[in-house]
């Protein structure tokens, strides 16, 4: 019998589609531009082909798991539309692009930023939200599209959706407000929901944190490695160990003196420091200190290291606390929480460690501070001893 590769796509058929040993496409008969790809391991993922212009067109739907046979096809059709709306010439000639760009520079360049860095809002949107609509004129640019869009952002976590929706979404609320002139009426991102943000509690245990300690001293990149011990015995935020200054280290003291302009509150912070952070810093300053960052980089253009995320990645994975769940994994943002907990189960008044962490409100340190899993255990067996 002859092997067809064109049916009447169904999730009940898909599931029972077996892999071959090699790669395989099918063909939907109710939208033929919607082929199914199944690879020799088993793995099924949706596409869309088809011709715009001449050009063709080859985009990734997303996994057969996680989408349904229609939830496929809309998404294929929405895509098809978008696509070749971007050819249709509009009267205004506005673009998503034109929209957002005069919300950066009349809305996001007034934002303070540390140290005169992109606002968060414009990376997002340069990264995942420029690429798709960036040149889609306003005129084809529909609620039901508007949705599909952040539909397909869902895979990228919430993290990335939830700000990507905000910077859109504000982008067209600046200029219905306050852009008269230009022909912008309707939001069509109002009415989008935000992702749940999962809530996180991950902090490292001392077993764990020793671990991550030892497999920080195995990597090459000493500098990056020196921002996460000290991220960790500061419980500072990552963004201002990296722009750390050696005028603000009074060795004398033992303290670290965080200007107004580089805390969330605006305002300064004093930091003690442990005895290891002046030790590092120590061997830091005989080594680099003609330049005014502690953390210097000739390489970066504002003259501090940033990024590291491939030396925590490395380190994690060394001291065996990588995990594919990114909620199980710990982040670098974790070490601040890591060093509230200790401190509130060593028995530290919150308002304490509140002060420790440069926080202006309580409720802003209840967050990071964790409950010891064992006092937790012993107060439930206490509270059950009358059972036995």
């Amino acid at each position: 019998m002859k092997f067809s590769t064109k049916f009447k796509f169904t999730d009940r058929r898909l599931v029972s589609l077996l892999s071959h040993d090699k790669t395989r496409t099918f063909s939907d008969l109710v939208l033929n531009n919607l082929k199914l790809v199944v690879t020799p391991s088993g793995t099924k993922t949706f596409y869309v082909r088809f011709k715009t212009n001449g050009q063709p067109i080859n985009h990734k739907l997303g996994n057969a798991d996680a989408l349904s046979v229609d939830e496929a096809r809309s998404r294929a059709v929405a895509y098809i539309n978008f696509r070749t709306a971007q050819q249709v010439q509009c009267q205004s000639g506005l673009t998503v692009n034109d929209v957002f760009n005069l919300y950066r520079d009349n809305e996001l360049s007034a934002r303070r930023t540390i140290a005169g860095r992109t606002h968060a809002l414009e990376v997002s949107y340069n990264l995942h939200l420029k690429p798709i609509i960036g040149k889609l004129y306003i005129e084809t640019l529909t609620k039901k599209f508007a949705r599909t869009v952040f539909f397909e952002l869902e895979n990228r976590g919430y993290s990335v959706h939830n700000r990507c929706l905000t910077a859109i979404k504000s982008a067209f609320s600046y200029a219905i407000e306050f852009e008269e002139e230009l022909p912008v009426t309707v939001n069509p991102f109002v009415g989008i929901k935000k992702m749940t943000e999962v809530q996180r509690n991950r902090y490292l245990t001392k077993e764990e944190a020793k671990r991550l300690l030892l497999a920080l001293d195995a990597e090459s990149n000493r500098d990056v490695a020196d921002i996460y011990r000290v991220a960790l015995f500061t419980g500072a935020r990552l963004s201002n160990v990296k722009t750390m200054r050696w005028n603000e280290i009074d060795f004398s003291s033992r303290q670290w003196l965080i200007p107004a302009t580089n805390t969330k509150s605006s305002k300064t912070y004093q930091i003690p420091l442990h005895q290891y952070v002046i030790e590092l810093l120590e061997r830091r300053k005989q080594v680099s200190s003609h330049s005014k960052f502690v953390f210097a980089s000739s390489s970066s253009k504002y003259g501090y290291i940033t990024g590291g995320d491939p030396i925590w990645k490395s380190a994690i994975i060394r001291a065996k606390l990588y995990h594919e769940n990114p909620n199980i994994r710990p982040r670098p943002h974790d070490l601040r929480r890591t060093f509230a907990t200790w401190q509130i189960q060593s028995g530290a008044d919150i308002s304490v460690v509140s002060r420790a962490l440069c926080h202006t409100s309580l409720k802003n340190t209840m967050i990071y501070a964790q409950t010891n899993l064992d006092q937790v255990r012993n107060s439930i067996e206490s509270a059950f001893e009358f059972m036995d």
